[in-house]
């Protein structure tokens, strides 16, 4: 697979830079959910108001995917647009879309390196009604040199979500416009693998 798209580099191409401008790839991982809080306010059937708030600890299993494009801006920092599709624990599913930077250590880019990153970003959950969502991710790993214009990089990352779940009460779920507040922080750990070209 990675053959396919190893590009060759003309030798004149590699003395004038060691990298590309320009980049795009696919990531996928493995999330574990093992915190989150949440407080609902919400008017069920009968009429009353009702004001819940708490946390909970427990592993709940997803997977993330992602494509990417962005722009290496020198040798160590890479700012990318990254649109995905991710589950947030037990919740719901969302649609991300989140500016990443990367900062590259090492002076050369043809030598497999280590690197950290952060971004910051928003998106839709999968539920009705759509709402939006924020998330935050901080993580580092390790990046293998396929070649100039061809790398996989192993990551590990924690990451914070700021969404709306969807508000249930005696097993019935509240109609959205019975509820004035419906948010929940989900805390995860992710382990993740991305080929950039």
């Amino acid at each position: 697979m990675f053959s396919i798209f190893n590009i060759p580099v003309m030798a004149k191409d590699r003395d004038k830079k060691e990298y590309a401008d320009f980049t795009y790839g696919v990531e996928w991982g493995y999330v574990g959910t093992f915190h989150t809080a949440y407080r609902y306010v919400f008017f069920p059937p009968e009429g009353y108001r009702v004001d819940t708030r708490g946390s909970r600890l427990g592993l709940a299993h997803n997977a993330d995917m992602y494509v990417h494009a962005g722009w290496n801006m020198n040798r160590h920092w890479n700012m990318s647009l990254y649109l995905g599709y991710e589950g947030i624990g037990d919740i719901h599913k969302a649609i991300p879309v989140s500016l990443r930077f990367t900062r590259y250590f090492g002076k050369y880019p043809l030598r497999d390196r280590w690197l950290a990153f952060a971004d910051m970003g928003s998106g839709i959950c999968i539920k009705r009604p759509v709402q939006e969502i924020l998330s935050g991710k901080i993580g580092g790993g390790y990046r293998i040199s396929l070649s100039r214009t061809t790398k996989l990089d192993f990551l590990v990352s924690a990451r914070m979500t700021y969404t709306h779940p969807q508000v249930t009460y005696d097993k019935e779920v509240i109609s959205h416009d019975m509820v004035r507040r419906n948010n929940a922080y989900a805390s995860a750990l992710s382990l993740g693998i991305s080929l950039t070209f």
